[in-house]
């Protein structure tokens, strides 16, 4: 269940969940959601390239079971 906040300016993705913590531990689901921040200059294509790289690693290490779900945020 996705019990993410609303935001005004930012879209949330329409699958996934937040990573919790729990005793001290981390609880990752097999479909957490990560924030990143894309920049400007190089920074999209350096993104492109790196999130490709990132989902091949995810399908490569645990196939259609997990997948990392992004959400764009902003800084500045």
């Amino acid at each position: 269940m996705n019990t993410a906040p609303k935001f005004d300016k930012i879209t949330l993705p329409r699958r996934g969940n937040r990573i919790d913590s729990e005793d001290g531990r981390l609880r990752v689901p097999d479909d957490p959601i990560i924030p990143f921040i894309e920049g400007d200059g190089v920074g999209p294509d350096i993104w492109r390239a790196a999130r490709n790289v990132f989902d091949a690693a995810v399908r490569v290490c645990y196939g259609d079971r997990r997948r990392i779900e992004w959400l764009e945020i902003y800084a500045g």
